[in-house]
């Protein structure tokens, strides 16, 4: 495993900026823009492809009137050539459109790949630490991360 360099690290978390920056704004073309164009979302199926990810992305946030999304914190484990892997712990404070609320606690558990000279993400996993009512009265989850 390759300890990552302080710029390799600083523009994956960048990506991880960027992403949350472009759901915040609603911004599918952004959003699009963090992925490898042949990337992999996992959120229970995968959907590979910013072609078919981000019409997909673009459904569901119909589906939200308002999100507050922000990053906690986030590490890169690894770095070797123009591969990486990280994982990211985020939160999100929801309306959705039939009124009610909910907060998620995420740990996206990634790998980027550099396309000339730009990280982007290759793959992401959704894992949901928390999903459920802004007092926290839900269940909590435990993250299962890759060795």
């Amino acid at each position: 495993m390759g300890k990552p360099t302080v710029e390799d690290y600083t523009a994956i978390r960048m990506v991880a900026e960027r992403y949350v920056d472009a759901v915040n704004r609603f911004d599918a073309e952004a959003w699009g823009q963090t992925w490898a164009p042949d990337g992999e979302w996992n959120v229970g199926e995968v959907h590979k492809g910013r072609d078919v990810m981000v019409p997909l992305w673009t459904q569901i946030m119909g589906s939200i009137p308002n999100v507050y999304m922000h990053v906690y914190s986030g590490v890169v484990d690894d770095v070797t050539g123009d591969t990486a892997r990280g994982r990211w712990y985020m939160g999100e404070f929801l309306n959705m459109a039939d009124g009610s609320q909910s907060m998620n606690s995420i740990c996206y558990v990634d790998t980027y790949t550099r396309i000339d000279g730009q990280w982007y993400i290759q793959t992401r996993e959704f894992q949901a630490l928390y999903r459920g009512p802004a007092d926290l009265s839900g269940e909590f989850a435990k993250i299962a991360v890759p060795v």
